[in-house]
């Protein structure tokens, strides 16, 4: 059977960059597609006030990236976090990605703050700090980064998957039907390279330029979204 998949988008892709790689939901597609997976997407904008009617208006859930902070005085995320927090309770599966990953763990009785050290920004190495069925058996991850939040505290009962250097909480699971990855395996190498020469993320020369070094290295963006839909898959 497929997988009926919803997308809870919290931005759009800026221009130029939306034209040339796509928004959200064609990097998702891609991405899972590459992995092998099956599944029809549809999609709610979160960010313009859009929510589905029912936790089972789809069988698993991705809640996107976005240039908000889940801490600002937006009208859309408390909405959103009631919405997460409902699909938990239900029991379907759930995965965020980087902003998405900051709001489930806010939503769930974590804690999410502004980076002490600026953004992260580049390919970097998902340390390993627990193992849970399924993941990937490997002992470092390497996928691509875009922040500046971070979470702090994980929610109760979370499992605390994999750090970076820069981000000690990169990765959760929660009951097993909550999935938070501060990374975007969604991006490509492509992508990432438009974005840090973009000067809408201001980042110093040394920055930049390790960054875009970093995009030569290979990413486990393949690895990774085969444990994301057997994950989400799960019902």
């Amino acid at each position: 059977m497929t997988l009926r998949l919803g997308l809870i988008t919290c931005d759009t892709i800026w221009e130029p960059l939306r034209t040339r790689h796509g928004d959200y939901a064609d990097m998702i597609t891609h991405w899972l597609a590459t992995a092998g997976a099956s599944f029809e997407l549809r999609l709610w904008a979160a960010h313009e006030g859009h929510l589905p009617d029912s936790v089972d208006a789809c069988d698993a859930w991705i809640v996107s990236g976005s240039r908000a902070g889940v801490y600002e005085d937006l009208t859309w995320i408390a909405p959103l976090m009631a919405w997460v927090r409902a699909v938990h309770a239900a029991g379907r599966p759930q995965l965020g990605i980087c902003f998405g990953h900051q709001l489930l763990a806010e939503a769930l009785g974590g804690r999410t703050t502004r980076a002490p050290d600026g953004w992260g920004v580049g390919n970097f190495t998902q340390q390993i700090q627990a193992r849970v069925p399924g993941a990937p058996t490997q002992d470092t991850l390497a996928l691509f980064m875009a922040h500046q939040d971070q979470v702090v505290a994980l929610p109760r009962g979370a499992v605390w998957l994999a750090a970076t250097r820069h981000c000690r909480h990169a990765m959760f699971v929660l009951d097993n039907r909550v999935l938070g990855m501060q990374a975007h395996p969604e991006f490509t190498a492509a992508f990432m390279r438009d974005m840090t020469r973009d000067d809408t993320i201001p980042l110093s020369p040394v920055q930049r330029a390790t960054a875009l070094a970093s995009y030569d290295d290979p990413v486990d963006a393949v690895v990774v979204g085969r444990w994301v839909a057997d994950f989400l898959a799960d019902r």
